[in-house]
């Protein structure tokens, strides 16, 4: 008895743990198409990416922004963009940054003839930025942080990482379904009992009189 309860314990824990994980694949599944469908839509128009998803690799935003945080970023116009947003942009000095986007607080704001132009400064450098940024090479102001993804994102794409990812859920479905074949079998062992106690036909015993 104790035996029963016990796995029907263990299998509605097993249930909702595997309804979580699945909720949880769908979400993420469908932000990741709607992200996907967005920006490629953006880049057939000749459009840069109206939202974008970056890890944060140096400690210059600390404490607001810590290092693998990720950040979501979302296209906003420059105009309205102002002093103390933070925002996400291709720099110039390609030989410093490469094409990784940098994310910075905005300090000043500049209306020029050329367009809007920002200068920036990481919260925690001791100085402003010495480049003066284009309004076209602004990605968009940051909209929300996750914090420490980015841990995930570099163990993931790690040969340990895929292995545990693929090896736990497989291991978790294994044991799962042996679980289930034992409970099957032993249901079928006591169903056999029965059976075998149903057909098993009564022995007829017959009592002869001695005559005298």
């Amino acid at each position: 008895m104790k035996n029963t309860k016990g796995y029907k314990i263990f299998n509605f824990i097993m249930k909702i743990i595997s309804w979580c994980i699945m909720t949880i694949l769908l979400l993420i599944g469908l932000f990741l198409i709607t992200y996907i469908i967005i920006n490629k839509a953006s880049q057939a128009k000749g459009e840069n990416s109206p939202i974008g998803l970056y890890t944060i690799i140096s400690g210059s935003m600390t404490p607001k922004i810590q290092v693998y945080d990720v950040v979501f970023v979302m296209k906003k116009d420059p105009n309205e963009i102002e002093p103390g947003d933070i925002i996400s942009y291709y720099s110039e000095k390609t030989q410093i940054f490469g094409t990784t986007p940098v994310t910075h607080r905005v300090v000043e704001k500049f209306n020029t003839n050329n367009g809007i132009t920002f200068r920036t400064k990481g919260d925690a450098n001791p100085t402003v930025d010495d480049e003066i940024i284009k309004s076209e090479n602004v990605i968009g102001t940051v909209r929300f942080i996750i914090p420490a993804l980015g841990r995930l994102q570099f163990f993931l794409a790690s040969k340990a990482g895929w292995l545990i990812v693929i090896l736990i859920p497989a291991l978790g479905i294994i044991i799962y379904d042996i679980i289930k074949l034992f409970k099957l079998i032993k249901v079928k062992n006591k169903m056999d009992e029965v059976n075998k106690l149903t057909n098993e036909e009564p022995k007829i015993t017959t009592r002869t009189k001695k005559r005298r």
